[in-house]
């Protein structure tokens, strides 16, 4: 029972990514939600502000991780699947991140981790 629910499921998924960000939207109000149910904000996790530090220029930048289509550069809006995205997933205060982003390698130290906040 437990496999063809685990199928289902996995079908379900498949068949909503494939159907384009029209149909499948990450809703960032649900991240923040499922965060105050008791999820430990020690992480950076989809629906997060991360704070931190780029270690090649010393300068702060601030990083909001959101879902598969979001995407805002002047915000500092950027999707879980991107490079820098899937480096801070699943991150700490105090580690230490590297990730390419056109061609570059960049390093940073996440510095702070917050709940993303809808407007």
């Amino acid at each position: 029972m437990r496999r063809v629910a685990g199928l289902a499921l996995a079908l379900a998924v498949t068949a909503l990514l494939m159907a384009g960000p029209a149909s499948a939207q990450i809703r960032p109000h649900r991240a923040e939600y499922t965060l105050r149910l008791g999820t430990a904000l020690n992480a950076t996790r989809i629906g997060t502000i991360v704070q931190a530090t780029d270690l090649g220029t010393n300068k702060p930048e601030t990083f909001t991780v959101l879902g598969a289509w979001d995407f805002d550069a002047e915000k500092g809006i950027i999707s879980y699947l991107t490079p820098i995205g899937q480096a801070l997933l699943n991150r700490k205060v105090g580690d230490e991140v590297e990730a390419e982003v056109d061609g570059v390698r960049h390093r940073h130290r996440i510095e702070k981790i917050e709940p993303y906040k809808t407007a």
